[in-house]
């Protein structure tokens, strides 16, 4: 039987100021521009976490020698960057774990390595991470000169990078990317190619926040890539060597705040997050205006977010939100549903079938389970909240989702099942539910 934990409703309003861990995408784009990079970089507030740590462990396997300044990442650290890096000869397999980032930003960075001496490199991961998609971030590498072969599904991992010649650069043409990740890490490849690279993105760009990120990223290293000047949804990248960042100091993130912030909009109070505020890079710190559309009250100041909420009064009110820029959202965005008058319609975050679970065919499942009626659409859920408000005493399953386990243990009165799911992005999430009062106990 796999260890539960239950997780208490809060007696009183939740207020405090919390910081959450550091952003997960800033981290592990971070962590692979400095390890391209010429130079040393040091990085401070790094998420210390599942998937940071695959990178990291990936990076090591390729030579990169990382220095600590304490027992957490978030401590310090400081690496020494190769523009050869993925080039030398005796390149071991790469174990991606879950990691999406890790998978795609990596088996890309390998591609591009210029003049390798190796015949061929295996990228995999678990078997989740075989059935999430790889294929049009596969094939517009081919289109620049990459090749590979192909060790279960074609389009997926596990799969050898075949050593040649690196990118020569040219035109990609993306039909509906599943996916932001496949976008950026073209942009990341597209650094180490030979000549200029272009993207074209035929239907729109997914989650355009991230792509803007790892833009922001790239300059930040000094890369040039940016918005095609002509207009319409294409990225130029100009390939010049990256260089070393002195310091740089990686967000909160915004992700693992959405849920900090929403349980004050659910059983009332104040929540302040430090150091994520309306400069920031990540397109999910503008979560805290879908949580003003509900009900609550929002301070949203440069370097801060404050999101107040005082439960029942006024009451909050179901919504019609098309969360496309954010689906990372959604399953919080779908909690707080929960506790609306009226119905809710989240659109626009099909991207969600592909994560590590399903995450709409998952959310609607245990949304049911607390008395919701759920109607999944191709691009999102309908949901109309149970008069009364969620059943108490229901088990929901994780599916082994960290997203699934921190969305839905703001219901309180539940008992997530595999609640160490978390550990991919928030170790310490039931410990800061705990000391919030909603007391996590864990059983068998």
């Amino acid at each position: 039987m796999s260890e539960t934990i239950h997780v208490r409703r809060p007696r009183r309003p939740i207020t405090a100021t919390l910081r959450p861990p550091g952003s997960k995408s800033l981290s592990n784009r971070a962590l692979l521009l400095a390890a391209l990079a010429t130079g040393r970089t040091r990085i401070e507030g790094c998420l210390d976490a599942e998937d940071t740590q695959l990178m990291l462990a990936c990076l090591a396997r390729l030579g990169i020698a990382v220095e600590r300044d304490g027992p957490e990442l978030a401590d310090g650290l400081e690496l020494d960057g190769s523009p050869r890096l993925g080039s030398a000869a005796g390149v071991p397999a790469l174990d991606v774990g879950t990691a999406g980032t890790v998978a795609r930003f990596l088996t890309a960075a390998l591609a591009g390595a210029p003049s390798p001496s190796w015949d061929a490199v295996i990228v995999d991961g678990t078997p989740r991470m075989r059935e999430r998609p790889m294929d049009a971030l596969l094939s517009g590498l081919e289109q620049l000169g990459a090749v590979f072969e192909w060790l279960g599904h074609p389009g997926a991992l596990p799969l050898r990078v075949l050593g040649g010649r690196g990118l020569a650069g040219g035109e990609v043409v993306l039909e509906r990317p599943a996916s932001s990740q496949f976008v950026s890490a073209l942009l990341i490849a597209g650094c180490r190619a030979r000549g200029p690279v272009r993207i074209v993105l035929r239907e729109g760009t997914p989650a355009r926040p991230y792509v803007d990120m790892t833009l922001a990223l790239i300059e930040t290293f000094g890369g040039d890539a940016g918005w095609s000047s002509s207009g319409g949804d294409a990225l130029e990248v100009r390939p010049r060597g990256l260089r070393a960042c002195p310091r740089y100091v990686v967000e909160p993130d915004a992700s693992a705040a959405s849920y900090l912030l929403a349980l004050p909009v659910i059983w009332g109070g104040e929540v302040t997050i430090p150091a994520l505020g309306s400069d920031s890079l990540q397109g999910d710190a503008q979560f805290c205006r879908v949580l003003e559309r509900f009900g609550a009250r929002v301070e949203l100041r440069e370097h801060e977010t404050t999101v107040r909420g005082v439960r029942g009064a006024p009451p909050l009110r179901g919504r019609d939100l098309d969360l496309s820029e954010m689906p990372d959202m959604t399953l919080t965005a779908a909690v707080v549903a929960l506790f609306a008058e009226g119905p809710t319609r989240i659109r626009g975050v099909e991207v969600l079938r592909h994560h590590e679970s399903d995450r709409l065919a998952a959310g609607a499942t245990e949304l049911r389970k607390l008395g919701a009626e759920v109607t999944e659409h191709e691009g999102g859920l309908d949901i109309v909240p149970p008069a009364g408000g969620p059943r108490p005493a229901v088990v929901i399953d994780t599916y082994l989702d960290h997203r699934m386990a921190m969305a839905f243990a703001m219901v309180g009165e539940v008992e997530i099942a595999d609640p160490r799911c978390v550990d991919k992005t928030f170790p310490r999430y039931f410990e800061v539910l705990a000391e919030l009062g909603m007391g996590p106990e864990a059983s068998c």
